[in-house]
């Protein structure tokens, strides 16, 4: 509890227990607070196939100019009920955008042996953004023969001042690429 705090209070965010002016709940209000948003769906996605990136959680919210602060996260296990290893390929895709330009993003790979083992992958970053609504997923692809998907979240956190990098042009990302 008391990292929570902790965490309350190096945000300026206000606790439950506040006793703040008018005026200050205006600024924390303002597009020049410092804002949480976050996403999460644990309705599982068997047979997930799909060839090109989808959305697997999305989130809709408005900021000021300024930063985010993503965080997504995926839980699967191979597809034993499809033959062959699964391969998913995960990223974040904001306002349109894929984070990364590899064109793969992140993959977590499966083995085909029968056993039936859990894995889980993270992807994070800080990217610049306008004042407007925007469009925050976690897509995913899959380079094999199918994943099952148990659990996704986002996390996101807006500041109006910061560092990161850009987000290239990129919006869509090449199948199945060879390795």
């Amino acid at each position: 509890m008391l990292g929570l705090f902790a965490l309350v209070l190096a945000l300026g965010l206000p606790s439950q227990a506040s006793t703040e002016s008018a005026p200050a709940a205006r600024a924390a209000s303002s597009p020049k607070a410092i804002k949480v948003f976050g996403a999460v769906n644990t309705n599982e996605l068997d047979d997930f196939t799909e060839p090109d990136y989808t959305p697997i959680l999305k989130k809709r919210f408005r900021t000021g100019k300024g930063y985010l602060a993503i965080t997504g996260t995926v839980g699967t296990q191979d597809d034993s009920s499809l033959a062959g290893a699964g391969h998913l390929f995960y990223q974040l895709k904001v306002d349109g955008k894929l984070i990364l330009d590899n064109g793969s993003g992140y993959e977590i790979t499966h083995d085909d042996t029968g056993f039936e083992s859990g894995w889980a992958g993270a992807i994070t970053a800080v990217v610049p953004v306008k004042a407007r609504f925007h469009n925050v997923q976690l897509v995913a692809r899959e380079g094999g023969t199918g994943t099952f998907i148990y659990a996704r979240e986002l996390s996101i956190v807006y500041t109006p001042q910061g560092s990161g990098k850009a987000i290239p042009a990129r919006t869509v990302a090449p199948r199945g690429l060879n390795r």
